[in-house]
C-alpha cells in the first residue's frame, strides 16, 4: 500500500532535518524515505532468484541501470559462491556464506482443487483432516455439501496429495491444528499438481497454484464468519503477525498466532489472516560490502513499487519490509532524493 503524498512529505522533511545527535530513525521512517530515494554503489552484483521471482529479474536489471549509473544487477540461472544476491524460500541455504539474510516476499501453503465448473470451494480444518485420513472420499459427502451450500458438488471421487515442490508445510499443519485441535498428518495420497485430474485436491504453494491458474480453497475458521480466502490480501494480513528482530545481520521472524493483524493504511480493520503464510528470503553472500547492500536495498525498494505484482509471490507488508530495509542498509550513506 502506498503512503499518501502528504505523509511521505512529512517523513522526508523530518528525516532530512535529523542531525548526528538525533536518535536513529525508526525502520518505518527509513522505509518511507527509501521509497523516494536511491542508494547507489558502483559495481555489478549477480542475482539468483527462484523461478517464480526470476520472471521479474530482467525488469530490475533494466531499472537499476536507469536510476543508478555505474551500478548493475545481473540475473543468473544458477547460484554460486560469487552470486552476491540470492532469493530463495525460507530454510533453503544460500550457496556460499551469507553476511545478511532478510525477508523479501511472502508465499503460502494452500489447497488447489480441480472441480468441473466450480471456482469457489470452502473447506474446514475438520473436513481436510477427514479427507487426508480417508474418511471423506467423495466430493458429494454431506460434510462438504454443507460447507458449500451455494452450489452443487459433483458425485466425484476425491484424489488428494501433496505437491513435491511445496517445501515446508508446517505453517499449514500448525494452523489446522489450532482450528481443529488435532495433529495433522499431511503425507499420503497420489494426486499431483502436474497431472491435476478432475477431483484432485493438492497441497501446494500459493505461487504454484497461481502459475497453474488453479482454484484455491478458502478455509472456514469460524462457522459464524466468512471463509478466509487464500489470496494476497489475506496472506499479507497474516504477514503482519510475524515478530522479528535482527541478530548479526539476520532477520529472525517468528509467527505469532495470537497477534492482532495490522490493517493496511487507510483501512479500519485488517482482513482475516490466511495463517499458512511462508517467507521468501534474500541472502547477501560473500564479504560484507556496500555494493551488495545497496543492490539489496534497491531490490527491496522495487518490491514496494509493485514489481512483484508481475510474479506469483506476494509483496511484504510494510512492517517486514521496513525491518529488512533497516538491516541491509547498515553502513550505507543516507540516500539522495530520487529523480521525478
Amino acid at each position: 500500500m502506498k503512503r499518501s503524498l502528504g505523509a511521505i512529505g512529512l517523513v522526508l522533511i523530518g528525516s532530512l532535518t535529523l542531525t548526528a545527535c538525533d536518535p536513529p530513525m525508526p525502520p518505518e521512517v527509513l522505509a518511507s524515505l527509501a521509497e523516494q530515494t536511491y542508494s547507489c554503489e558502483a559495481g555489478d552484483s549477480e542475482l539468483y532468484a527462484l523461478p517464480t521471482v526470476a520472471s521479474v529479474a530482467a525488469d530490475w536489471q533494466f531499472s537499476v541501470e536507469m536510476n543508478c549509473p555505474g551500478m548493475t544487477i545481473t540475473p543468473v540461472d544458477l547460484a554460486t559462491d560469487a552470486t552476491a544476491l540470492q532469493i530463495n524460500r525460507a530454510g533453503v541455504a544460500a550457496t556460499g556464506t551469507s553476511f545478511s539474510e532478510v525477508p523479501f516476499a511472502l508465499d503460502a501453503v494452500v489447497l488447489a482443487v480441480n472441480l468441473p465448473d466450480i471456482t469457489n470451494v470452502i473447506l474446514s480444518a475438520d473436513a481436510i483432516y477427514k479427507i487426508w485420513a480417508g474418511q471423506i472420499t467423495n466430493w458429494n459427502d454431506p460434510t462438504l455439501v454443507s460447507l458449500n451450500s451455494s452450489f452443487e458438488l459433483p458425485d466425484l471421487a476425491i484424489s488428494f496429495g501433496t505437491d513435491a515442490e511445496v517445501g515446508e508445510t508446517k505453517s499449514f499443519a500448525d494452523w489446522m491444528k489450532r482450528l481443529s485441535g488435532k495433529e495433522f498428518n499431511l503425507t499420503g495420497g497420489t494426486a499431483t499438481l502436474e497431472e491435476f485430474a478432475e477431483g484432485s485436491l493438492i497441497l501446494t504453494k500459493y505461487s504454484s497454484a497461481m502459475d497453474s491458474s488453479a482454484t484455491v480453497v478458502a478455509i472456514l475458521t469460524d462457522p459464524k464468519s466468512d471463509a478466509v480466502a487464500a489470496d494476497a490480501e489475506h496472506v499479507i494480513s497474516a504477514g503482519t503477525m510475524f515478530k522479528g528482530k535482527t541478530v548479526g545481520g539476520v532477520v529472525e521472524l517468528t509467527f505469532d498466532s495470537k497477534a492482532k493483524p495490522i490493517a493496511p493504511e487507510g483501512i479500519n480493520a485488517a482482513p482475516a489472516p490466511y495463517e499458512a503464510v511462508t517467507l521468501i528470503t534474500l541472502s547477501l553472500v560473500g564479504e560484507d560490502n556496500l555494493k551488495t547492500r545497496a543492490a539489496a536495498k534497491y531490490l527491496l525498494r522495487q518490491d514496494s513499487q509493485g514489481s512483484l505484482g508481475l510474479s506469483s509471490v506476494i509483496a511484504l507488508p510494510e512492517k517486514l519490509r521496513a525491518l529488512a530495509l533497516a538491516t541491509v542498509s547498515v553502513g550505507l550513506p543516507m540516500p539522495t532524493i530520487a529523480p521525478e
